[in-house]
C-alpha cells in the first residue's frame, strides 16, 4: 500500500469483540483514501468521510475494483457500467 491508494478498512469497534489472532479475518467494509502508512509503528491513516482515522495496519488492505463498484449506488451489475445507461432491466 501507498499514500494515495483507495483502501478498505474495518474499524476498531467491528473488531473489539474477536480475538487477536481472527483481527487479519475482520469483515473491511469502510472505504477510505490512504494518508499514511507508518510500517514501523504499524498504524494507517485514512481519510474516511472527511475525517482521518487512525488505524493498526492489520485492518487496513487496498481495496479493488469490486469494493469500489459494490459501494456506487449508480453501478449496473447487469453491464458494469456507471452510470447505468444500458436499459438492461427496466423493460
Amino acid at each position: 500500500m501507498k499514500e494515495g491508494d483507495i483502501v478498505r478498512f474495518a474499524k476498531w469497534e467491528d473488531v473489539s469483540s474477536l480475538s487477536s489472532k481472527q483481527w487479519s479475518l475482520a469483515k473491511k467494509d469502510y472505504i477510505g483514501v490512504l494518508v499514511k502508512h507508518d510500517k514501523l509503528m504499524g498504524t494507517a491513516h485514512v481519510m474516511y468521510e472527511g475525517e482521518l482515522l487512525r488505524i493498526r495496519s492489520v485492518f487496513v488492505e487496498k481495496a479493488g475494483k469490486k469494493d469500489l463498484q459494490k459501494n456506487d449506488p449508480e453501478f449496473c451489475g447487469a453491464c458494469g457500467c456507471t452510470p447505468c445507461d444500458c436499459g438492461f432491466g427496466s423493460y
